[in-house]
């Protein structure tokens, strides 16, 4: 193994493509970056594989790196990014594991079907005679999830303004839903997961 008196000389060997660069900091930095992720990981064989990954991926971008920059720093960057990966996929493929489950466990009846849809035209004839900007911050809230903070910066309006927008349509959906002798709560959990 070729010796180097410092960091910059190893920075440099990396950057020439000479593997001695990469052996350097991978003896030097490998312990530290595993424990980094030790607490990201559900295993510790994650924690290795993930490790072994970053040090791949340095190996692969050594011609863009930068000789005055902080390989260490660059390091954990790269090991932060990859284990996020990691756990954007579990929880997507943990996702998808759950939907397939409820899907087994909930067949619908031709029964349930209908009442579904029945469910899906009473929403339907109760939303088409909402005021429009009340519709637009239910959708914003109900829909697409978005926070009241952030319906109040999409729409440039208050937070308060935004509540009461939707206090309003919840308010005009049990009106309507009670009239139509429709359980709010059946009706609620139904379409909005609450």
């Amino acid at each position: 193994m070729q010796r180097f008196t410092c960091d910059t000389e190893a920075i440099n060997a990396l950057i020439r493509s000479d593997m001695y660069g990469l052996e350097y900091f991978y003896n030097l930095y490998f312990q530290g970056v595993k424990s980094f992720l030790t607490p990201y990981c559900r295993l510790t064989a994650d924690a290795d594989e993930i490790t072994q990954d970053t040090f791949l991926k340095l190996w692969e971008m050594r011609k863009r790196i930068n000789p005055d920059q902080s390989l260490k720093n660059l390091l954990f960057t790269i090991a932060k990014n990859k284990a996020l990966d990691e756990l954007r996929k579990f929880k997507s493929h943990e996702a998808k594991l759950n939907f397939l489950e409820l899907s087994k466990d909930r067949s619908f009846s031709t029964f349930d079907e209908i009442i579904f849809a029945d469910y899906e035209r009473v929403l339907g004839t109760v939303l088409d005679h909402l005021p429009s900007r009340n519709l637009e911050v239910f959708n914003l809230s109900r829909k697409e999830h978005l926070s009241n903070k952030d319906i109040s910066l999409q729409l440039n309006i208050s937070v308060k303004a935004v509540e009461k927008h939707i206090s309003k349509t919840l308010s005009h959906l049990r009106i309507f839903l009670k009239n139509h002798q429709i359980s709010c709560f059946i009706f609620f959990t139904t379409f909005f997961n609450l």
